[in-house]
């Protein structure tokens, strides 16, 4: 009798607290809304491959169906309990061949249940939870076939107050995903548990809390060759906490201090702690001043590393009118570790002059002075690097930052440590003198302008110092308001007195960038030179780019992108790396209902460790009878990767109902 009497008390504060301005009637159950699609889908496709002198010709025919539904309900009243529903089934079935491997067919199935359901969802306590299943197939930048199956699950309790507002979520997920070309598995679990609390106590501050336990897993299967099968099993998990302020201190907002101390330690295959604190002054100054300060406290343990870190930042800077900004900084960092002990003494200046000129153009120049003092201390000549962090891009090169490194030790991993990629399949190593590049493979795991986390040895002499000085000076006219505009830019760094830099590679270089640039309406590019004369990598650079985009009496839409990037003199003179990228889409509105529209990419990579030849074009078109949808398209690809040429061909048709 007390439970019954404590639910019908939970229907009654439900229907009070949600009625007080819209009178919503109780039910049982009652279906709010409800969208969904019926559709039949066939395609085509042909595909030949030549690897390593071993044609492989493959061709498949499917014809597939599905059902998809969405929809919302609540269960007595939408307080109570509303459910939200995404179902999709679509089962394939078609005939594969292959010249190579036997006939056979095949059965692929898309299948993908999502539901959240919310528990008293305009109270002050809340709670909803949700469970996703997803089964399908998709590629990696049209070099990869994957298949997935995803499944997760959770929850989050919600608890809104004047006091203490609290919010409390758990998610558990597995995945795995098969490479169909190379068998190659990847099998994740993860499970986060995540507490959060904010509260400001006035208009001038912010607070918040923040705890999380997430525990990862991640189990990658490889075949070497024909019977040998290398396996990966990397369990880690991951604690942290954070405490974050933001204080105003006048009611203008022209003075703040901001604070955040955080605890980061992962224990499993690699078993890490960071331990932060960052304290943050900005003030506006009288006169047009501004100042700003910051004091940074790093405690790191992981593998052989022990190392606390004291930096402090200081930047003073002030704007006179409009025209003229100048800033000067300096940078004091301290580093102790259990293998060395290194000073760091950055200073700058700063000068920025804008100014207006005739024909509406504007003179803009900057220019800017630092310098780097390092001091290093150590008894050790073999230094541990451990996440070191790098942003792979196709188009740049990518050094890593000491030298002398021991390639075996190499080891690249996500931001979280768990998946470790691959060399010779998500990235190659290329060695630079007493430098090291790494770039990404495509269609490997990597995705281009990813960032990644490297851990290495190298060697490294016992003492050093230098002062490294660089200066910078960038002059830019621009015309007609901005639609032509010149500039260059150079750069030169030199070092005074270094000690003892046997084992170091320090870069003298000077760089100087001249180019122009115009935009005319629906059309916008420009050239630039770029000579980079340095100790360590050389090159004379030259860039075009090229940009068209617009419309034709709301019918004709169109957009064209063309980059080329020519490298020359890289290390040695002779040696060339060549990046090509040529994209466009046009959309033609043949009536209100249908639409015809030519998507193409040429992608071209040519030097040492980033051939690609890879060529995409589709053509589709869809149409409208009332609540009927029709689609048809035509896609071609090409593709040449280091020792693999494949053509592919495929024609689809889709034929939907919507309600």
């Amino acid at each position: 009798m007390k439970k019954l009497s404590f639910l019908y008390f939970i229907f009654l504060f439900t229907i009070c607290s949600y009625s007080q301005n819209k009178r919503i009637e109780t039910t049982f159950w009652k279906l709010t809304a409800l969208n969904g699609e019926l559709n039949i889908n066939s395609f085509f496709w042909d595909q030949k491959t030549t690897r390593d002198n071993v044609n492989e010709r493959l061709q498949s025919s499917f014809l597939s169906g599905g059902l998809f539904l969405n929809s919302q309900s609540y269960f007595w009243h939408p307080n109570f309990l509303s459910l939200d529903l995404d179902v999709g089934y679509s089962p394939e079935t078609g005939q594969y061949l292959s010249l190579v491997s036997p006939d056979r067919n095949e059965i692929n199935t898309l299948k993908k249940l999502n539901v959240r359901a919310y528990i008293l969802k305009k109270n002050a306590l809340s709670f909803s939870v949700f469970s996703n299943l997803h089964e399908g197939y998709n590629n990696r930048e049209n070099l990869t076939n994957l298949k997935s199956n995803f499944k997760n699950w959770g929850g989050k309790l919600s608890y809104t107050n004047k006091y203490l507002p609290l919010i409390i979520s758990y998610n558990n997920g597995e995945g795995e995903q098969l490479e169909l070309q190379t068998d190659r598995s990847f099998i994740t679990a993860n499970e986060n548990l995540e507490l959060r609390s904010e509260k400001s106590f006035g208009a001038n501050d912010f607070n918040q809390i923040v705890y999380s336990h997430n525990k990862y897993t991640y189990n990658t299967t490889f075949s070497v060759s024909e019977g040998d099968l290398v396996n990966t099993l990397i369990k880690n998990d991951i604690t942290i906490w954070s405490m974050n302020n933001r204080i105003f201190l006048d009611s203008k907002k022209n003075y703040n201090f901001s604070s955040r101390i955080s605890n980061y330690e992962q224990q499993g295959n690699f078993n890490y702690k960071r331990f932060e604190i960052s304290e943050n002054l900005f003030f506006k100054l009288p006169y047009k001043f501004n100042y700003s300060g910051s004091y940074n406290f790093f405690d790191i343990k992981g593998g052989i590393q022990n190392l606390k870190q004291y930096n402090v930042r200081s930047s003073l800077s002030h704007q006179l009118y409009k025209s003229l900004r100048t800033n000067i900084s300096f940078d004091y960092n301290n580093v102790k570790d259990k293998l060395y002990k290194e000073i760091i003494y950055r200073k700058g200046a700063n000068i920025n002059y804008i100014k207006k000129i005739p024909l509406k153009g504007t003179l803009s120049l900057n220019y800017t002075f630092n310098t780097n003092q390092q001091d290093r201390k150590s008894d050790d000549l073999l230094l541990a690097i451990e996440r070191e962090e790098q942003t792979l891009s196709d188009s740049q090169i990518v050094l890593l930052k000491n030298q002398n490194i021991n390639v075996s030790t190499v080891e690249v991993n996500d931001a979280s440590g768990t998946i470790t990629y691959r060399l010779n399949f998500d990235y190659l190593l290329i060695e630079r003198n007493e430098l090291l590049e790494i770039q990404r493979i495509p269609g490997g795991q990597i995705a281009n302008n990813e960032t990644v986390y490297i851990n290495y040895m190298a060697i490294q002499p016992s003492s050093y110092k230098y002062l490294a000085v660089t200066n910078y000076f960038n002059a830019t006219i621009s015309l007609f308001q901005n639609k032509i505009a010149f500039y260059y830019k150079t750069t030169n760094q030199d070092f005074i007195n270094p000690v003892n830099i046997a084992f170091l590679t320090l870069d003298y270089f000077n760089q100087n960038v001249y180019g122009s640039r115009f935009n005319f309406n629906f059309i916008s590019g420009g050239i630039e030179k770029d000579n980079f004369k340095s100790t360590i990598i050389p090159y004379r650079l030259t860039k075009y780019y090229l940009i068209l985009q617009g419309k034709i009496k709301e019918k004709l839409f169109f957009t064209f992108n063309g980059d080329i990037r020519d490298y020359q003199m890289i290390v040695e003179e002779g040696i060339k790396q060549k990046y090509s990228n040529i994209s466009g889409n046009i959309s033609y509105n043949i009536n209100q209902k249908t639409k015809l529209s030519i998507q193409g990419s040429y992608i071209k990579q040519e030097g040492e460790g980033v051939d690609l030849d890879l060529l995409t074009s589709r053509l589709t078109l869809t149409t409208r009878i009332r609540q009927l949808f029709l689609s048809t398209g035509i896609e071609l690809y090409k593709s040449e990767l280091f020792n693999e040429k494949m053509n592919f061909n495929r024609f689809t048709i889709r034929l939907s109902r919507k309600f």
